[in-house]
């Protein structure tokens, strides 16, 4: 048995509700069946709500299929296979959708039943009528009566989530604080911009060198004498950041006056007469930049945080080790 504790929750994946979690999830080790004798055992208890293995068999069904399609799989005897193990983990994201609908049916809330029908009438066009039926079982629909109710579904747990997400507007000062808790995530790095050329002798750089401090530009010289592929664009190395280049290269740019040569510096390619063109110091973005951003990482957060909640108090169980094991080969 499995209360639910610090159980995951993909923010993006509760509006899939039954595909994106897949792509991430990790096989979960499966104990042996404690109702063998029970050829429909319940796997999902919340209140008086039970959800059976038959309940949850063909919803899993068209989740594992519509992951297959999405990576561009046949739905084969193994792949199905293989996806098998990843049964207790959609166990788990089911659950969480039984919360969130019995967070909507708290609301007050109902299905936009002219939005489950336009949809439902859009995928029966996708399809020539005689191939609707082959269509619906190929996607592991028992009936159009199955599909219906996922889209009802999907429709009451987009609405809960809006109202929670419309909730959890943040505050200024929520905002502000989290901008500088990350403040690291909103400052952009140092960054030095520079050209060089790359000669196999130091008297050769050093040369170079007397050259551009009496006049002669460092490009032409470069296209003259660079023995590597920055010679055909004037030594351009480009810009980056502390730690992409080797130490005494490194050590030298940082040294650097912008816009006069220094060298000749020694690395394990040769000699070098290095020119920085531009030193950017690390910087943090101003915050009304990453305003929108923010807010919405905070309010994502705090919704996150309320749907946590309302699993945690739900007393919703799960049963995966009631599965029976899987079929030695």
């Amino acid at each position: 048995m499995n209360k639910h504790r610090d159980r995951p929750l993909a923010r993006a994946g509760l509006l899939a509700l039954l595909v994106a979690f897949l792509t991430v999830v990790p096989a979960f080790a499966q104990g042996p069946a404690t109702t063998a004798d029970d050829a429909d055992p319940v796997l999902i208890r919340l209140g008086g709500t039970v959800e059976r293995l038959s309940d949850v068999a063909w919803r899993f069904e068209v989740a594992m299929r519509s992951f297959a399609s999405g990576q561009g799989l046949p739905y084969t005897e193994d792949i199905a296979a293989s996806l098998r193990s990843l049964l207790p983990e959609y166990i788990e994201q089911r659950s969480t959708e039984l919360v969130l609908l019995r967070e909507a049916e708290r609301r007050g809330l109902t299905p936009d039943e002219e939005s489950v029908q336009a949809t439902l009438e859009r995928l029966r066009s996708s399809v020539a009528p005689e191939e609707y039926d082959d269509a619906l079982a190929g996607a592991g629909f028992p009936s159009e009566a199955e599909l219906v109710t996922l889209i009802r579904e999907s429709d009451l747990i987009g609405q809960v989530i809006t109202a929670i997400e419309g909730e959890s507007q943040p505050t200024e000062e929520q905002l502000r604080v989290r901008y500088l808790a990350d403040i690291a995530m909103y400052t952009e790095p140092e960054t030095f911009c520079a050209r060089h050329i790359l000669v196999a002798d130091e008297a050769l750089a050093q040369e170079i060198i007397d050259k551009v401090n009496a006049g002669e530009d460092f490009a032409e010289l470069a296209g003259v004498h660079g023995t590597d592929g920055t010679a055909r664009t004037g030594g351009d190395l480009g810009c980056f950041q502390r730690g992409m280049m080797i130490e005494p290269f490194e050590d030298a740019v940082v040294a650097a006056t912008v816009g006069s040569v220094t060298g000749p510096v020694e690395t394990q390619f040769g000699y070098h007469a290095v020119l920085v063109y531009d030193h950017r110091p690390a910087a943090a973005v101003p915050f009304e930049d990453v305003r929108d951003y923010v807010a919405e990482s905070v309010a994502a957060d705090n919704a996150y945080a309320v749907i946590d909640g309302l699993i945690r108090v739900s007393g919703v169980v799960t049963y995966p080790e009631r599965l029976a094991p899987p079929t030695a080969e």
